[in-house]
């Protein structure tokens, strides 16, 4: 059976604008208009009108859930979420949770209510059977965050990879004591990235070390936390891989603080490539996330459930990348 996807592909146009013909906007070209409907027609492409009709009354606005605004890192997400809402004509609504699984409750309760169209959780405190029950009667994405067996569409990098990619690439600068910073077990990046900096360690034979793993969280406040935990070791690590910017930022500010130089003293990474991480001193070697593209893709597959709740639930992987600056020691070649 044909999907709104498929009608998509074969006229060469988005999902958006099979939506926007279907429901007789105004703003699509007459020409895109008999394309969309020439690949309605021979695909026999039957919409789902009584899902449809069950949602006709439409509001035509969306709901974003995050933990915080104060992480630079949702901020760019959410541009992407908004920006690919509006070209499709709809309006965005915040709901900020701080990790509170009530305060999360209170807000979807709008879309139970059918007050939004759909849902994007860039972090939840369902578990996965919940989570499924949601999206079953609600469309509903995770962005940034997998929660693992539930079912709905996600897209987000690799953590696993991304962490393994950044400690290798310590290790081949020369840093054996490696500290590691993270959110623990409140988020599964956080839990896949420790997993990839474990795996890096043993493949160059080190074994990781409980005393330089310090579940504090992803701010600022949590690095300067972990810093002060790192001082009172007998030494200092060669090098602190944390798994955000904000973390990573909060740690060097720690040890500035103490006299301690980064690169020359220490080595610091951070993760996502906020725009802070550029321009602090020294600029911070991070592993970057796409995160607008995050967020286009979030809405964008939002969109496809808003439209065919039947259409399938796929976990899309986008590209890192490791960014190099100054606040990591690179090995001289002799």
């Amino acid at each position: 059976m044909a999907t709104i996807k498929d009608v998509a592909r074969l006229a060469g146009v988005s999902v958006a604008t099979v939506s926007r013909v279907l429901n007789a906007y105004d703003n699509v070209r007459p020409e895109t208009v008999a394309l969309v409907r020439k690949a309605i027609a021979q695909l026999d492409y039957q919409p789902n009108f009584l899902g449809r009709t069950l949602r006709r009354l439409e509001t035509m606005k969306i709901l974003v859930v995050v933990p915080t605004i104060s992480n630079q890192f949702y901020s760019r997400v959410l541009k992407g979420i908004q920006l690919a809402a509006q070209a499709a004509g709809y309006h965005t609504m915040l709901a900020i949770t701080n990790s509170d699984a009530e305060i999360e409750q209170e807000h979807i309760g709008m879309a139970r209510r059918k007050l939004v169209d759909g849902v994007i959780f860039l972090h939840t405190t369902m578990k996965a059977a919940a989570l499924t029950e949601f999206a079953a009667s609600c469309p509903a994405v995770s962005a940034c965050e997998l929660v693992e067996e539930a079912a709905l569409p996600t897209v987000s990098i690799d953590d696993f990879r991304a962490a393994l990619d950044g400690v290798r690439f310590l290790l081949e600068n020369g840093h054996r004591r490696i500290a590691f910073v993270s959110a623990g077990g409140l988020y599964n990046s956080s839990r896949c990235r420790r997993m990839g900096y474990e795996r890096a360690l043993r493949e160059a034979g080190i074994e990781p070390d409980e005393s330089l793993i310090f579940d504090e969280g992803f701010t600022f406040n949590a690095g300067k936390r972990a810093a002060g935990r790192l001082l009172m070791l007998d030494r200092l690590p060669d090098a602190v891989f944390a798994t955000s910017d904000s973390t990573a930022i909060g740690v060097i500010s720690a040890l500035a603080q103490r006299g301690i130089r980064v690169c020359d003293d220490i080595s610091v990474m951070g993760f996502d490539n906020n725009q802070i991480a550029e321009y602090y001193l020294p600029p911070l070697t991070t592993i970057s996330q796409p995160q607008f593209d995050i967020g286009h893709k979030a809405f964008e597959l939002l969109h496809d459930k808003i439209n065919d709740l039947s259409c399938e639930d796929r976990h899309i992987l986008l590209p890192h990348r490791l960014e190099y600056r100054s606040s990591v020691k690179i090995r001289q070649n002799p």
